[in-house]
């Protein structure tokens, strides 16, 4: 473990939590992230996160590598307890590998260099594995809830890596259904999902939001309605990222494959979405993709599509304010 020292010495508070490098005294540069322990469930979620963190391990999923926090050691049992305070103010850090080249969402967005189609590919299956691993291959298994570009962190060579499980939660397998507070992010989030102030999360509303960033990597700032007005008029190559044009090596029909994904994994009707194991199997083997006209037996877009159509800026994908929203602004 790092020392308490090295691990709060320069965390800042935003949100919820807050990621700061720092130095592990025994293998180099980690990353820290601090939760606030603002309210008395605070300590618990923080135990929550690293327990579920601890359960999963896949390359392409951050690596939790410890944590530190005021006075406790590593006793397991004797840090339960410690989570289990009532105590506010208290320094809570999970302590992680460090990701060193950014986020997707700053170099979708806010980098001038840009990243071209191959790259972009392996990230969406980097993604795509990431969550497979965490629905299919985790016992039980581990609904994300907050799939979104800020989320997926990539090394030097462009790796990608799942990461902030503040928001996940293991699921029950007698139980496909999570019920809790609002969580998540405008925009990536299942329109499905919410209900009276209440998100009621499953396998498939993270399939939603794994879609959603399938179209930001495809069509960066074009909103979900553009990119679906032009598939049922079958030009959705035009709905794709103008830069990627003259950068690197470009295959269409592979980009109009990922974006057809994308918007099928983002169907308003959750039945009619695959499975995170199927869209993988149409990433990696090349497996047909439906006609998503025939899915909705429809030619124009989708009436939950109108009602929670977003936009897309320097810093993503957004959900337009409504008295309708229960969310509020979105939160990165």
């Amino acid at each position: 473990m790092s020392s308490k020292e090295s691990c709060s010495s320069s965390s800042k508070d935003s949100g919820a939590s807050s990621n700061s490098n720092s130095k592990e005294s025994y293998s180099g540069e980690v990353a820290v992230k601090k939760i606030l322990n603002e309210t008395r469930g605070g300590n618990m979620d923080f135990f929550a996160e690293m327990n579920t963190i601890s359960e999963a391990k896949h390359k392409n999923l951050v690596k939790l590598k410890g944590w530190c926090c005021k006075d406790s050691n590593r006793n397991m049992l004797d840090f339960m307890c410690w989570c289990c305070r009532k105590k506010k103010d208290e320094e809570l850090f999970l302590v992680y590998e460090l990701v060193p080249n950014g986020n997707l969402e700053h170099h979708l967005h806010e980098n001038e260099q840009v990243i071209q189609w191959p790259t972009r590919y392996q990230i969406a299956k980097d993604i795509g594995s990431a969550l497979v691993y965490l629905h299919h291959d985790c016992s039980p298994y581990i609904l994300h809830r907050d799939i979104k570009p800020a989320n997926i962190l990539l090394d030097n060579n462009f790796n990608a890596k799942l990461a902030d499980f503040g928001l996940s939660r293991i699921g029950n397998q007698d139980n496909a259904t999570l019920v809790t507070t609002a969580v998540g992010t405008e925009g990536y989030i299942d329109p499905q999902c919410r209900k009276s102030g209440k998100v009621k999360f499953n396998l498939s509303s993270d399939v939603y939001s794994f879609g959603i960033v399938l179209l930001d990597i495809t069509c960066t700032r074009k909103s979900r309605e553009q990119v679906w007005d032009l598939y049922v008029r079958g030009r959705v190559l035009e709905a794709a990222d103008d830069r990627l044009y003259g950068c690197g090596d470009l295959d269409m029909s592979q980009l109009e494959r990922v974006a057809i994904l994308g918007l099928w994994c983002s169907l308003p009707d959750s039945r009619k979405r695959p499975t995170s194991q199927e869209a993988m199997e149409v990433l990696e083997r090349g497996v047909s993709l439906p006609d998503l006209n025939d899915l909705l037996n429809t030619t124009s877009v989708p009436s939950t599509m109108q009602q929670d159509t977003y936009t897309t800026s320097s810093s993503g994908p957004q959900a337009p304010p409504s008295d309708e929203n229960p969310f509020g602004e979105r939160h990165a």
